[in-house]
């Protein structure tokens, strides 16, 4: 295992090699170090591989003469350690990658300050670049692209996958696209082109093309001779098609061998496949392969004909990507692609919270006018205005927990527009026996506030209930509304139940009390 170690002291002759005397001594090969002075003071880091446990090697560089400060991590997890020395000497870089995998690498990237990290991209191999691009926040992306040349660009993503290749493509600013794309290896190019002419989040813009297609009428023998010379992603299945490229089936190679050899691959395809359009949503997709226990799923056009496959692999980061949209939407927040928040600009912060945070503005604006054609009502009955919190609290967490429950079955595909008449009627049900649960409570909390004011104490335990029932029906209808028009359901996000929650309340609160009072 790699062990990072940084070491902190008074500066003195001698102190760099007492360190690594210790840390050789405890079991470490030393892989890397570096080492700076400032003001008296020494700051030393080491990348060092431990064959067993480290044991006891902190209190032993403690009883350095010098030492003041030591500090151990993995050194995958070391992100801040490396921070510092890269910022110092970049030129690290280097020889950081060689024990770092892209993504860890990645972590430290986005911790350094712009200006700083501007210089590393053209330090790095280019196998190790395109790894880092997959991944990267949209603001690594466009650093990179200003500062690596196309030709570099294109040498890193020639050596990812098509799929991976694609998604980087898409990702980069449109001029620097065009001459990447030129400068990519003729064969790489149409391998990628098919998958850039559908959206990134479709089954057609997360699926592969590295895959083995063979024709009907070849025997099991000559497929084994084709598997043996293959370089594709997915080796572990072939895929069947007949002399228009249509999709017949599908044969796990394990079961490829156990076939007469002279046998045809038609008389030997499976086909109990589960096939999509290229144009279907990658969250659809990853509910099918869910449902299913599917470890890949193949696309096929209108007609039928095999365009490329699904693999578990994509359909797990497009849940990643999907899980954390949902998130932002359930916050009030707008979608951010290859969102990071460390890397993220003030501006992109400002704006996609802005636009939310002024449409729910406006929509609260509307209680203020509420309880402004109320106030002679309050005026005489003053008490009133000391349960509006109480009401639109609960009704706003009520109608947040419904949306909630209904974004997510809809999400898992637990229930779908067809079902609105059983959710109603059990969200109904829920509601009722809420609402008489905590009518009971308001109802007791309301004389005790207000000295034993019976129709007080009435008005706020029935307009409890009514708020209740409307605030859970409306939070489980909206998000299925959503899915009717092609909207994300989580979209219908808590703030803005909430908020749509309040008007309401408050025409209910105060319609009532007007009728009892």
């Amino acid at each position: 295992m790699f062990i990072t170690v940084l070491v902190r002291g008074r500066d003195r002759p001698g102190l760099l090699k007492d360190i690594a005397s210790v840390i050789t001594s405890s079991g470490g090969n030393i892989l890397f170090g570096l080492s700076y002075s400032e003001e008296g003071r020494a700051s030393s880091l080491f990348i060092v591989e431990y064959r067993d446990e480290c044991k006891n090697v902190v209190e032993a560089l403690r009883c350095v003469d010098g030492v003041e400060e030591v500090t151990l991590e993995a050194s995958n997890k070391a992100y801040a350690l490396y921070v510092e020395f890269l910022e110092r000497y970049p030129a690290m870089t280097s020889e950081l990658v060689r024990f770092l995998t892209p993504n860890d690498f990645l972590e430290v990237l986005i911790r350094l300050p712009q200006e700083k990290r501007s210089s590393l991209y053209i330090l790095v191999p280019p196998d190790y670049l395109g790894q880092l691009l997959v991944h990267a926040p949209q603001e690594i992306i466009d650093e990179a692209a200003r500062v690596a040349v196309p030709k570099r660009l294109a040498e890193a993503i020639a050596f990812l996958p098509p799929d991976d290749a694609a998604d980087v493509l898409q990702s980069l600013p449109p001029q620097v696209r065009r001459t990447v794309f030129e400068y990519l290896p003729k064969e790489f190019r149409e391998a990628v082109k098919p998958l850039l002419q559908y959206p990134p989040e479709s089954a057609g813009g997360i699926m592969t093309t590295s895959v083995v297609v063979l024709r009907k009428d070849i025997t099991v023998r000559e497929a084994v001779e084709v598997l043996k010379k293959s370089r594709a992603e997915i080796r572990d299945v072939i895929y069947v098609v007949d002399e228009h490229n249509r999709l017949l089936g599908y044969i796990p190679v394990p079961d490829l061998f156990k076939e007469d050899r002279n046998a045809s691959l038609e008389s030997v395809v499976r086909r109990d496949f589960i096939a999509v359009d290229p144009m279907v949503d990658r969250e659809e997709v990853a509910k099918i392969m869910i449902r299913h226990d599917l470890s890949r799923v193949p696309v096929v056009d209108s007609d039928g004909r095999f365009l490329g496959v699904v693999s578990l692999d994509d359909v797990v980061d497009a849940l990643v990507a999907e899980y954390s949209e949902d998130i932002l939407l359930l916050g009030g927040i707008a979608k951010l692609p290859r969102f990071r928040y460390l890397t993220a600009r003030l501006s992109t912060l400002f704006y996609r919270r802005f636009m939310w945070l002024i449409v729910i503005y406006l929509i609260e604006s509307v209680t203020a006018s509420v309880i402004k054609s109320y106030e002679g009502l309050i005026a005489r009955t003053a008490v009133l205005a000391a349960f509006i919190p109480l009401l639109l609290d609960t009704g706003g967490n009520i109608g947040s927990q419904s949306a909630t429950l209904i974004t997510r079955a809809l999400a898992l595909g637990e229930v779908t527009r067809r079902d609105i008449l059983a959710v109603v009627a059990k969200e109904f049900s829920v509601a009722l026996l809420l609402g008489g649960a905590l009518s009971s409570v308001a109802f007791v909390l309301a004389l005790l506030v207000t000295s034993l004011d019976l129709e007080v104490a009435l008005t706020v335990a029935l307009s409890l209930v009514i708020v209740v029932l409307v605030a859970d029906l409306m939070g489980a209808l909206l998000p299925l509304a959503a899915t009717s028009f092609g909207i994300d359901p989580a979209v219908m996000s808590n703030p803005l139940i909430t908020t749509v929650v309040d008007v309401i309340g408050v025409m209910f609160y105060f319609t009532v009390a007007s009728l009892m009072l």
